[in-house]
């Protein structure tokens, strides 16, 4: 409706046009609307340049809008302007119709995409803030991502004999839609490159990463022992102190004293009890990593 008021204001042809160039500007963040919105002008501008070449040396027939689509379309798809196609293509059947080009014409042709564009970009500059999405979406990551671990904790003691994968899914959908929604928070600013919440759940990703790793780990232990309960709380204290805001040092030094009371420990008897510790092993150097990326981002 502005744009649609704007062009009438200005008594300029076409002045629908306008409207529609506006809403097809219209996008889902703010840097995309700039990036859009130079795309559109240029293709507009090429748009023009090309019919007027091409409809004055070779006449306003079918045949010239069929050389000039042939020309247009792959030259916007070389030079990455796609998005421009559309409202550029509109301004030369325009012309088209018109039947000829004059210099007051091409620039209420001109005029025409600028007001659309200005428009739109303008109205881009309201978007309505993801901060508490992004809040809950932490909560939710950290709330299933304690439960996995408790889980884990859990079938380590053996008091769980099937292995539920829905935290997993639960824990890899929350990062995921966090990254997405993070993703446009940047998007709506024009010079930051990362906001805090994109270093948030890309840390819980490596997180993630790691758990996903060790999962398979626990699925094949032989049988319980000593360790087993020792592993199997200390990854319970890991999920309850789990926090966006812990900045897990105490846990470090405590997983530090785990494996030095592991290394004290008397030598494996049987091969069960070989193979168990030597799992256990493998699984709390995985955590001490996942402890690391924590502190490694707390300190960031």
């Amino acid at each position: 409706m502005i744009a649609f008021l704007i062009a009438q204001f200005f008594s300029l042809e076409n002045a629908s046009t306008a409207a529609v160039i506006m809403l097809l500007s219209v996008q889902s963040t703010k840097r995309q609307s700039i990036i859009v919105a130079l795309k559109r002008f240029t293709a507009g501008i090429s748009g023009i340049i090309l019919a007027a070449i091409i409809f004055e040396g070779t006449g306003y027939t079918p045949l010239a809008i069929g050389l000039l689509i042939c020309i247009y379309i792959p030259m916007m798809a070389k030079y990455k302007l796609q998005d421009g196609i559309v409202p550029g293509f509109v301004i030369i059947m325009q012309i088209y119709v018109k039947g000829g080009l004059t210099v007051d014409f091409m620039l209420n042709q001109i005029y025409i995409i600028v007001i659309g564009i200005m428009v739109a970009l303008f109205l881009n500059l309201y978007m309505p803030s993801t901060e508490g999405k992004l809040k809950e979406m932490a909560r939710s990551t950290e709330n299933n991502m304690k439960q996995l671990l408790i889980q884990m904790s859990r079938f380590i003691k053996k008091k769980e004999p099937v292995w539920n994968d829905l935290y997993e899914l639960k824990v890899e959908e929350c990062i995921q839609s966090g990254l997405d929604i993070a993703k446009r928070n940047i998007e709506n600013t024009f010079f930051q490159k990362e906001t805090y919440y994109d270093s948030y759940f890309k840390m819980r990703a490596e997180q993630n990463e790691i758990l996903k790793r060790v999962v398979p780990m626990l699925l094949h232990l032989p049988g319980t022992f000593p360790q087993s309960k020792m592993v199997a709380n200390f990854v319970e204290k890991i999920g309850v102190a789990l926090d966006e805001n812990n900045s897990a040092i105490d846990l470090l030094e405590d997983i530090r004293e785990l494996k030095t009371t592991f290394e004290k420990m008397d030598l494996p008897k049987t091969r069960d009890e070989f193979e168990v510790r030597a799992a256990l092993l493998i699984f709390i150097n995985e955590i001490e990593k996942f402890i690391k990326i924590k502190i490694d981002f707390i300190r960031k």
